[in-house]
């Protein structure tokens, strides 16, 4: 075999293996999204989201003594955190952007303060409810009791002081934004971050869509299905938020952070309660090499 062949031979091995891996990379992205998608297209979590959206600890007679009130309203609280911090920080309440925006009741919230919100999510089905809602102000959505056919009936209904004509909903993949989506003086990521299938790409790309001083608001409970070193990078034993820190720094300096309980009912007798992770960053006017600081 001459040299000419060998190096043939190489090209291929390696043009292989790079497509190898290429089909690998794409199966695994598909099955993460299809693992999303089959959970928020399913019917009862739908029901379930819009209680967590939307009810109240009074219709749930067997939890509201156990659940504390603090977990209650949990979108109407973040939105009125992300609204005082613009405040505070002098941010202009132009356009925000709702990621994971599920139900709607974070961005309907937002809607007092912001002149235009935008919620995506990857479910259509998710958006559909929500854009559903926006169109009537209210409706009777079911609660199954005990995951079968007893059902209640709870009423959903757009926040009294929501403004709807400053809500928009868009089924769209957040991780592949288009530049042509405009840009926003704030972005709020709320319990959707462990859910993407490549959060270190938005989370590196999420700023070239916010202006200089604009805010980015992330609100997690950190529940990684392989650990956060699987998605976000990192070596030994690393927690979320000093990934994050690594990941934002050359684009985003961290103003501030606190906790924020919430609930989620999942049948009449049982919820999951979960202390979310509040983050808020601001984009730097100029940004610095990874390594600088």
């Amino acid at each position: 075999m001459d040299t000419t062949s060998i190096v043939l031979s190489s090209a291929v091995v390696i043009t292989t293996g790079v497509a190898a891996l290429a089909l690998y990379k794409w199966h695994h992205t598909r099955e993460v999204l299809k693992t999303y998608q089959d959970r928020y297209n399913d019917q009862k979590e739908i029901q379930r989201q819009m209680f967590h959206h939307y009810g109240s600890l009074e219709d749930l007679s067997l939890l509201r003594e156990i659940i504390p009130k603090e977990a209650e309203n949990y979108h109407l609280r973040l939105a009125q955190f992300c609204n005082s911090v613009c405040d505070e920080i002098g941010v202009p309440k132009t356009r925000v952007l709702d990621v994971g925006s599920g139900a709607g009741g974070l961005s309907f919230n937002l809607s007092v303060h912001f002149r235009e919100v935008v919620g995506t999510d990857i479910s259509y089905y998710v958006i559909a409810s929500a854009q559903q809602l926006k169109q009537f102000g209210e409706f009777g959505s079911p609660f199954s009791s005990e995951g079968g056919k007893h059902i209640i009936l709870h009423c959903v209904r757009v926040p009294d002081d929501a403004v709807k004509e400053r809500v928009v909903f868009w089924h769209e993949d957040v991780c592949a934004l288009l530049y042509t989506c405009g840009k926003f003086d704030c972005v709020v990521v709320s319990n959707t971050l462990t859910d993407m299938q490549d959060p270190k790409s938005f989370l590196s790309d999420i700023g070239d869509y916010v202006d200089a001083g604009g805010m980015l608001f992330i609100s997690d409970i950190y529940n990684w299905r392989d650990g956060p070193e699987e998605l976000l990078g990192g070596e030994g034993d690393c927690l979320t938020p000093s990934l994050l820190k690594k990941v934002l720094d050359p684009k985003w300096t961290l103003e501030e952070e606190k906790n924020m309980p919430f609930f989620v009912p999942r049948c009449r007798r049982l919820a999951e309660l979960g202390n979310a992770h509040v983050t808020v960053w601001k984009r730097r006017e100029t940004l610095v090499e990874p390594n600088e600081e």
